[in-house]
């Protein structure tokens, strides 16, 4: 397991079996943030897997979101340094852009019902994916939803990112239902019948680490079904990146990302450009107007498996900014020209993507 920093918690890892979620007051702040320190370079209980935690926009709350692997819940833990008691759930559905950025403002929603009733749980769940369905276009600046169910059945927890407090505000300024969305849906979700209770809080991150396992030999490993593509990846495996790491004459790498639905690891390789110590590749995927497998699955899980020649390690990847692949396009188009002619012939904003290399991260 390798602990790092991360800009935000993958809410969508398979690994990830329980999440527990405490709120206090902001008081317990303090507390929190020694816990970060601690964890980032200190031992970890049994069983945890990230740890994140956020302060209210408002100044009243700390909120917490801690994932645990299967068979592991740390609630006594959780409560020694929140004195509040975690309530415990599992993710049940999720839906994120084709183009994540990084979050400026986090919503987090809890929803109580009258009763434990797991199948109610789920049916508000999908009620509120229909009335997304519904709208003509996603509300401008939201980024991705996560939809958590309380083990005990008488709870939903939406964990909604968007790109900053205004925009999650505009959203319901332009509603006429109380939500984020206009569409007739809506109304169905703001009249489940059931509902106990129901409110939402902004928060901004705090901190966020992840003891995330590298991809290893256990794990079953798919590479690519394109023929060619296996076989560069069959080569540069057996050779330990001696033939295959200049393909035609262009450097490349090979990227293990985790599939996004089968939880399955995908090998792929990949033209790179370097800035600094950081890996540029590209998602053009030769122009299509679709993006590539392998750049939707780290919009997922961002954590991912790199190797450069012989260099094995683990990296966090995350698509560039406007401004850093303005500087940086250049830099890729030099290595494989043609990267321009794909940009010219879709109408897809082609993704750069940096791959950082966590410290430590050896695979």
């Amino acid at each position: 397991m390798i602990a790092s920093r991360s800009r935000l918690p993958d809410i969508t890892r398979p690994d990830a079996s329980t999440v527990l979620v405490t709120e206090s007051p902001a008081h317990q702040r303090v507390a929190v943030e020694e816990l970060l320190a601690e964890l980032e370079h200190g031992p970890w209980p049994k069983g945890l897997i990230s740890f994140s935690a956020f302060s209210s926009n408002d100044g009243e709350m700390v909120l917490t979101y801690t994932q645990w692997a299967s068979g592991e819940s740390g609630h006594e833990f959780v409560a020694g340094f929140t004195d509040a008691e975690p309530i415990e759930y599992r993710l049940y559905r999720s839906q994120v852009g084709p183009d994540r950025p990084v979050p400026g403002c986090t919503v987090i929603l809890d929803v109580e019902f009258d009763g434990p009733d797991h199948q109610r749980q789920q049916r508000w769940v999908d009620t509120v994916f229909e009335a997304m369905a519904e709208e003509a276009e996603p509300a401008p600046g939201g980024i991705s939803g996560h939809f958590h169910v309380s083990t005990d059945g008488t709870r939903v927890l939406p964990y909604a990112e968007w790109t900053d407090e205004q925009a999650h505000r505009d959203a319901l300024e332009r509603s006429d239902k109380g939500m984020v969305g206009s569409a007739s849906g809506w109304e169905r979700v703001r009249d489940f019948p059931g509902v106990k209770s129901g409110g939402f809080r902004r928060y901004s991150m705090l901190g966020s680490l992840s003891a995330a396992p590298a991809p290893s030999e256990v794990d079953e490993i798919r590479d690519s079904p394109t023929g060619w593509v296996a076989d560069h990846v069959r080569a540069y495996l057996e050779s330990d990146g001696e033939n295959g790491h200049l393909y035609q004459g262009w450097p490349s790498l090979l990227l293990t990302t985790r599939g996004r639905k089968s939880g399955v690891l995908r090998r792929t390789a990949l033209i790179y450009g370097q800035d600094g110590d950081r890996y540029l590749v590209v998602g053009s995927n030769a122009g299509s107007p679709r993006h590539p497998g392998w750049y939707l699955n780290l919009l997922a899980s961002p954590d991912v498996a790199v190797q450069v020649g012989s260099d094995k390690f683990t990296a966090r990847a995350r698509t560039a900014t406007a401004e850093e692949k303005r500087l940086l396009w250049k830099r890729m188009t030099s290595i494989f020209p043609l990267y321009d002619t794909y940009r010219d012939q879709t109408d897809r904003d082609i993704p750069l993507v940096i791959l950082e290399r966590i410290i430590g991260g050896t695979e």
